[in-house]
């Protein structure tokens, strides 16, 4: 089965990467209205055939139970595209600044720009791959150790196995474009929808900032939800055979109020310091409205993320058809609303933004139904949040306006790094002065560690 991932994953992955690279004139040109856009998407197309072997190597060490790598590697990736795009960026700049100059057109700036970030999502696949590689070489005769203690008395034939496993992946790939990838359609919504009322270059700049910036910052809290999902898919799957409900919802209703603990204040310590970061990240830009987005839409994150989590619950509890239902009414929600706010309203890129948060919303309400059928939950989950909800809540005010009381007189680098750390300090206290969250649940959480150490320390647990 693995060989057959891999064989799978190679050949998806490969036969996109070369799609994308050969046909990215014509993608660009008749799909994004965008030709120039070809340069970024060719440089990006081999980061599709590393993230598709990172999928498999991912979905074998959770499957083994070892969830760690898994977390370590999507670590890797975020923070290697991160930090590499934002070299790459500044480097790629100056040189379209020059080509720019020398061909008269302004708009290869941005362009080289864009070049930059894409080879740093590149190294991001690459770097995380060759991490995971390395682990499962270590591990390897561990595994085979184990896989040869199996007690199965015969092997199913190749064309059976490839079969069943297509047939898995359908509702796989399906749920995986209405939790991310449906960001390609709301950028040709977008396009379709405001030309009508805006520049094709207001349109391109304003979607740069915000799949660049708002995106990219929302999808940290996601990514730690998405790790303890999938070690949570794997402990409600090996409980459900067991037919331990009351175990099932004990341990979902504790994992996701540990990831909201972290989840919660993360996003809003990205949205009340958005113009220092950006500033930060991104001198001499303007950061009016990167800042806004971040601002207004940090929600967009907790609640992608409780409902990420949900649905990895249900997916344990085999209820696939279930999940994928949930994320089609919700994404047929998102297009109306999509539709309403730019080609009705005539909004710009806000538009896009409050239909953000509306697709996210009806998600985490159809997720939370279905698992409150399925498991069992009280309206007392939500008022378990109530203290996470209260601290980040005044940590994010206090936060908002030490940021513009500060911003002239303290350097951005300087003023987001105390901020943050004030931040946490702040969050932490507030949490456990409010006793509003448990050793057992802290231990669940990703970073929770620390503020178990702090809160001991303290004497406040």
């Amino acid at each position: 089965m693995l060989r057959i991932a891999f064989l799978y994953a190679g050949i998806l992955g490969g036969g996109l990467g070369a799609f994308l690279f050969l046909g990215s004139d014509l993608l660009t040109r008749y799909v994004l209205s965008e030709p120039l856009a070809m340069l970024p998407l060719m440089i990006m197309a081999p980061a599709l055939f590393f993230m598709a072997l990172c999928g498999v190597f991912r979905g074998f060490f959770l499957s083994n139970g070892a969830g760690f790598p898994v977390m370590i590697s999507w670590l890797i990736e975020q923070v290697a595209a991160l930090a590499g795009g934002l070299v790459l960026t500044h480097i790629q700049r100056d040189y379209g600044i020059m080509v720019g100059e020398l061909l008269q057109n302004d708009a290869f700036e941005n362009v080289f720009a864009v070049m930059g970030f894409a080879g740093g999502i590149v190294a991001g696949a690459l770097l995380s791959f060759l991490f995971l590689l390395c682990i499962y070489l270590l591990s390897h005769g561990y595994y085979g150790k184990k896989g040869r203690k199996s007690t199965a008395e015969r092997k199913e034939g190749f064309p059976r196995m490839m079969g069943r496993f297509l047939v898995t992946l359908l509702p796989v790939f399906f749920y995986g474009f209405l939790t991310r990838g449906y960001v390609a359609v709301q950028q040709i919504c977008f396009r379709l929808f405001a030309q009508d009322n805006m520049a094709a270059a207001a349109i391109t700049r304003q979607w740069g900032v915000y799949e660049g910036k708002y995106k990219v910052f929302t999808m940290i809290p996601l990514i730690l939800a998405a790790a303890m999902g999938m070690t949570l898919h794997g402990r409600v799957s090996s409980l459900r055979r067991k037919e331990e409900w009351a175990h099932i919802r004990d341990l979902t209703r504790t994992a996701l109020k540990a990831a909201m603990v972290i989840v919660i204040p993360l996003s809003v310590m990205a949205g009340t310091l958005a113009v220092p970061i950006l500033e930060a990240l991104f001198p001499g830009q303007d950061t009016k409205t990167g800042s806004m987005l971040l601002l207004y839409g940090f929600v967009t994150a907790i609640f992608l993320s409780a409902a990420c989590l949900l649905a990895q619950a249900l997916l344990g509890l085999e209820e696939t058809l279930l999940v994928l239902s949930c994320g089609a009414g919700a994404f047929a929600v998102h297009v109306v609303s999509l539709y309403v706010l730019l080609k009705i309203l005539l909004l710009d890129i806000s538009g896009v933004l409050y239909a953000d948060i509306i697709y996210a919303f009806c998600l985490l309400l159809l997720t939370g139904s279905a698992a409150r059928r399925k498991c069992g939950f009280r309206y007392s989950l939500l008022r378990s949040m109530a203290a996470p909800l209260a601290a980040s809540g005044v940590m994010g005010v206090i936060l908002y306006f030490l940021a513009k009381a500060l911003a002239e007189v303290v350097a951005p680098v300087i003023l987001a790094s105390v901020l943050a750390v004030a931040g946490v300090v702040i969050y932490t206290i507030l949490l456990l002065l409010l006793r509003g969250v448990s050793e057992k649940e802290l231990r669940l959480a990703p970073g929770g560690t620390l503020l178990l150490a702090a809160g001991k320390a303290m004497r406040m647990l």
